[in-house]
């Protein structure tokens, strides 16, 4: 879990009685870095608000979760509530370190608080979103602390997931400003061809991670078995994303170039029937398709997750741009 794992256990059990009406909150936090929160954030972003800001956010979603869970992979360490069952206030299949709430929050809602679209220039006058930095560091640490609070991680596996996210942060504003260019000189057949590369090289990484002999099955048995098997679904996740949101910026970009802009009647228009396809394709196809054997259940989950992102990227805005519910760019 981390070197100072009693001293972890102490300070969550201290945590814990503080009193249960702290349950409620801590939950609500916690699903401000759910995969399904982002799920339905992300698509508004993009498809209603601003395209690229919702770029950047999908984007960073992919690759924190990318990293996070390859590095989970190959630690496989617990959560403290495999350690003693009764701090556990919520549930997760995942292994431990590092948290991916931690490391997506600092990912996520770090970037906008570095990086907005609406942010003034210095040279255009004082910056009058300024104070949305404390807010939104604000939430990276509640978000974080509710984790300790539930009994999924010990403040080692926080501290884990702040500093990779911060690195993730970092890596990505340096390839912000160049990987972009390079790309847009390629054709789509290139890009695709190297999204489906990046895909199952992704997949790989994930599927060595699993294999790599660390962690202590014997100790942990069947919680150990079932969060190898995340392992195993976030390498299919991650390789479909990639696959999907790549290709589908490359033929966005190149066939509809859509405006975020328009009426706000228009918008949430745009964003309800949007919503339907994306359910439809993340959990109606999850619901059809079959899980086993393991080699179809990931082929079959990167189809699933390609499709959504080509859905959100690029089908959707084509189609809501031809029924008029959306402009091009002039």
């Amino acid at each position: 879990m981390d070197p100072f794992s009693p001293l972890s256990l102490d300070l969550i059990r201290a945590f814990q009685s503080l009193g249960a009406w702290l349950s409620v909150p801590m939950k609500f936090f916690t699903f401000l870095g759910n995969e399904e929160f982002f799920l339905f954030l992300l698509p508004l972003v993009y498809w209603c608000i601003s395209k690229a800001l919702g770029t950047d956010l999908v984007v960073l979603l992919i690759a924190s979760t990318g990293v996070n869970g390859l590095a989970k992979g190959l630690l496989k360490l617990p959560r403290p509530y495999w350690v003693e069952p009764k701090l556990a206030l919520s549930s997760e299949d995942s292994f431990g370190m590092p948290s991916g709430h931690a490391m997506n929050s600092t990912v996520l809602w770090g970037f906008p608080a570095v990086v907005t679209p609406w942010r003034q220039a210095a040279t255009r006058g004082p910056d009058r979103w300024a104070f949305l930095r404390p807010l939104l560091i604000l939430v990276i640490l509640l978000v974080s602390v509710s984790r300790l609070y539930l009994g999924m991680h010990s403040p080692g596996h926080l501290l884990g997931g702040w500093l990779l996210g911060a690195l993730t942060l970092a890596v990505y504003l340096w390839l912000r400003r160049r990987v972009p260019t390079l790309l847009a000189g390629l054709s789509i057949g290139m890009n695709v061809l190297l999204a489906a590369v990046t895909a199952f090289i992704v997949l790989a990484l994930y599927l060595v991670a699993a294999a790599v002999p660390t962690g202590d099955p014997a100790t942990y048995g069947s919680l150990f078995a079932i969060a190898l098997g995340q392992v195993y679904e976030g390498g299919g996740t991650i390789a479909g994303m990639i696959l999907g949101l790549w290709s589908g910026l490359v033929l966005e970009r190149r066939y509809v170039r859509f405006v975020a802009t328009g009426p706000w009647a228009q918008r949430a228009l745009r964003y309800v029937l949007g919503m339907i396809g994306v359910v439809v394709l993340w959990g109606g196809l999850k619901m059809l398709f079959p899980t086993e054997p393991l080699a179809l259940g990931l082929a079959l989950r990167v189809v699933r997750y390609a499709l959504l992102m080509l859905w959100t990227a690029f089908l959707w805005p084509w189609l809501f741009v031809k029924l008029g519910w959306g402009t091009k760019q002039s």
